[in-house]
């Protein structure tokens, strides 16, 4: 890969790094150094996913969360713009796509903005991903 402008970064990806219980923790750890040299995007749903009960409690999981979203590159992106067409793709289903939830359908819907430069997409789920990121020109990055 030369380079990504930016990466967006998925809720699977983060918990996987920051819960040794998880199944895919050794894949994220393979990239947890590569986050230092790379400008990702978190837009606020992702951060209310992964800052949740459980990580909440494991005071350690959290500083390293918290290193993460106060990297100078790391943007945290206001899902404003993107709450009404989420909701109505989730509401409304395209049947080409299939059912989404309402954070990845956010996600979605960063992806087809041409304002937020995002050339890459980290995550676990690339069923949910896979058009989106191919109509877009968005790579998917394979961490398995």
């Amino acid at each position: 890969m030369a380079g990504p402008e930016r990466v967006l970064v998925d809720t699977g990806f983060l918990i996987a790094l920051l819960d040794e219980r998880d199944r895919h923790h050794a894949s994220a750890r393979r990239l947890e150094e590569w986050l230092d040299f790379v400008p990702i995007v978190l837009p606020w749903p992702i951060l209310y996913e992964t800052v949740n009960t459980r990580l909440a409690r494991r005071p350690q999981n959290l500083a390293k969360f918290g290193a993460i979203v106060r990297l100078p590159e790391t943007l945290l992106l206001d899902d404003a713009p993107y709450r009404e067409e989420s909701l109505a793709a989730v509401l409304a289903p395209n049947p080409a796509r299939g059912p989404l939830s309402l954070v990845d359908a956010v996600l979605c819907n960063i992806i087809e903005d041409v304002k937020v430069p995002i050339s890459a997409m980290l995550t676990f789920d690339d069923r949910d991903f896979l058009a989106v990121c191919q109509e877009n020109d968005v790579e998917l990055l394979n961490v398995d």
